[in-house]
């Protein structure tokens, strides 16, 4: 069928404290010294005498962990004289520096291969902290990167991690080899710790920071899996932050009226040492509480935002992995193609104007009547949360069956459709726009209805008057021309959709919650 390149093409252009819990943060940041450097370990490849399997080498690591979990607050020290030994290195000096597990590979150590090293480390942070296997392993993916990019670097611990970490730390073996046979008696790797209490055992940003993360990318498959898993990780690590920042700011709100009677009463005997005082520790607990706030509320946005550059850096990966081009380049231009001349269906296409060349398009093959920029969209679903900084809303659809017409949300990269409307519209409905709100026709169990949307396509509100499906919608300064379900030409508020000088009545009804 004969496409053609429509003349309305959207042309667009594409667009705190540290506390128990694995610290991700320092994993990221801790330092620069092998910056562009890759890593790639070597592995014993010969037979072994005696196999071991998957589970027996990952419970190495548990019989560890389950050591550590009866007690995560006290420190010492496990299996000292076995072929592993596990330093839990943990105090209540030095607010804002970090805690660590330190696991020590000794010389009568077995391991030869990056995989079973990795199952020893998930399998302790799994009982020692309750990770799940797949939260487990990448994370322990992330502790082994970290300690080959800053393996024999003591500078790259100094001033991140308590003296009483750094105590245990030897300059010769602090880290990992990517060799395998200066493993055994020469290895210590350290796993920053960061809030036990919540999700953040292991403090993940300090495990991805820019160099481990880089010499993850150098992989042939560039940690898509690992690099996911831990942005999944910081993201529940941020909600959890998040609600205890609203938990510190409830307890400091109920604390200030303490707080202002006490401090009152001290007014009213001055010379009073006991009340004065009294007063003096109720502000200093409000204070507190107003403090653990602020400082979780910092981490929960950090968090957030390390797992949403890295969800998109991850995407970037992905589509070069798989040969695609870079789809934010400047020369790329969006364009709508006609697909179904009977019905008057486009999809859209991307070409690169410099070549000419078509570049991508969009799976979306029943783009309907009207199709609009919008900007800054999150939207929110069962894996989480993605955010756009440019989409396109169109109605999209047909009525066949098994598709529907229905507003949808179109990613301006990928041309991929990212949301649909809960609502059914008409299937020629009308799609315009004012400013934010967007206007099609609704199907209401057979009945039509103009709905008003806004750009997360969500319906506001419908009118109370019933409409035809074919009606146009006709934007006047004084409301939205529409025809009503006798044929009958009818003037819509913008501000209610009711009719505009129709009863009481009606104008009562036309306010009422779409459902």
């Amino acid at each position: 069928m004969k496409k053609f390149v429509c003349a309305l093409a959207i042309a667009l252009a594409v667009e705190s404290s540290w506390s128990i819990d694995v610290n991700r943060g320092e994993l990221e940041s801790a330092g620069n010294s092998a910056e562009g450097s890759s890593v790639e370990f070597e592995n014993y490849g010969g037979p072994h005498a005696v196999i071991e399997s998957a589970k027996a080498i990952r419970d190495i690591g548990g019989a560890l962990g389950r050591s550590v979990a009866g007690n995560v607050s006290q420190q010492a020290t496990f299996g000292e004289g076995a072929k592993y030994t596990l330093v839990h290195a943990v105090t209540e000096e030095e607010k804002g520096k970090l805690d660590a597990d330190i696991l020590i590979l000794n010389k009568n150590a077995g391991v030869d291969h990056i995989v079973n090293l990795r199952r020893i480390v998930s399998g302790f942070l799994s009982e020692a902290y309750g990770y799940s296997d797949e939260d487990s392993l990448a994370i322990a993916t992330f502790v082994t990167v970290y300690n080959a990019v800053y393996r024999g670097n003591i500078d790259a611990f100094r001033g991140k991690y308590k003296e009483n970490v750094l105590s245990f730390l030897d300059d010769e073996k602090i880290g990992l080899s990517t060799n395998w046979e200066e493993w055994a008696g020469h290895t210590q790797i350290v796993i920053p710790l960061g809030d036990l209490d919540g999700v953040s055992a292991v403090e993940t940003s300090v495990i991805s920071d820019e160099n481990v993360v880089q010499a993850i990318r150098e992989s042939g498959d560039k940690g898509i899996a690992e690099r996911t898993t831990l942005a999944d990780i910081k993201e529940r690590e941020g909600t959890d932050a998040q609600q205890k920042a609203a938990d510190a700011q409830k307890e400091a709100t109920e604390k200030k009226p303490a707080a202002a009677a006490a401090k009152q009463e001290s007014r009213k005997e001055p010379l009073n040492e006991e009340k004065r005082k009294k007063a003096e520790e109720a502000q200093k607990e409000v204070e507190k509480a107003q403090a653990r706030s602020a400082e979780q509320q910092q981490i929960a946005d950090r968090k957030r935002d390390e797992s949403q550059t890295e969800r998109e850096n991850i995407k970037k990966d992905i589509r070069a992995l798989s040969g695609q081009p870079d789809l934010s380049k400047e020369s790329y231009v969006n364009g709508l193609v006609r697909t179904d001349e009977k019905q008057n269906l486009f999809e859209i296409v991307k070409i690169d104007a410099e070549s000419g060349k078509v570049v991508r398009t969009s799976q979306v093959k029943n783009i309907r009547s009207g199709i609009f920029s919008v900007k800054n969209i999150t939207i929110r679903n069962e894996d989480g949360e993605e955010k756009f900084e440019n989409m396109y809303i169109a109605v999209c659809g047909t009525s066949d069956g098994r598709s529907a017409v229905k507003l949808c949300l179109i990613d301006t990269l990928t041309l991929e459709m990212k949301k649909e409307s809960e609502e059914t519209l008409a299937d020629d409905s009308s799609f315009v726009q004012l400013g934010g709100d967007f206007f099609a026709v609704v199907n209401v169990d057979g009945d039509f209805y103009v709905g008003d949307y806004d750009q997360n396509l969500t319906l506001k509100k419908r009118s109370t008057v019933p409409v035809k499906p074919t009606t146009p919608i006709s934007l006047t300064p004084k409301g939205l021309m529409v025809t009503d379900k006798s044929g009958t030409p009818v003037l819509l508020s913008v501000s209610a959709l009711d009719s505009v000088g129709g009863s009481k009545q009606d104008k009562k009804e036309s306010v009422s919650d779409a459902k």
